[in-house]
């Protein structure tokens, strides 16, 4: 082959390698344990972000308010059960049907409230 192709050839391959590697970290999406979005505190309060735990089960309180569905929950990190203090989830939308499941994991994502609770978007 000639040195100009070749050239061009590299040039295209470092180009979609670029594509690649951007993509992955632009679309990665981290979420924090309830331990670390603690730890952040008064750092994240407003901020959008993703927290992820386990559902204790016998918190879920789910009814409707002024025609719309209403959700609390609490999360835990699974490896904390009995030691750490649950985060307290609100959510304004339907209730998931997995959420009763034993040991269901939930992904929230939403923003930490002044309150101290979790205000979840999805």
């Amino acid at each position: 082959m000639k040195p100009k192709y070749l050239l061009g050839f590299a040039l295209i391959t470092a180009a979609i390698f670029l594509l690649i590697a951007t993509s992955i970290t632009v679309n990665a999406q981290y979420f924090y344990t309830v331990e670390e979005l603690r730890a952040k505190g008064q750092g994240l309060i407003d901020q959008n972000v993703r927290v992820s735990g386990a559902v204790i089960n016998s918190s879920t309180l789910f009814e409707v308010r002024d025609n719309q569905p209403y959700l609390e929950f609490e999360i835990i990190d699974a490896d904390k059960v009995g030691a750490q203090t649950p985060l307290r989830i609100v959510y304004n939308g339907p209730k998931p049907d997995l959420i009763e499941e034993p040991h269901a994991q939930a992904i929230v994502e939403g923003h930490l409230g002044t309150d101290g609770k979790f205000h979840a978007d999805n």
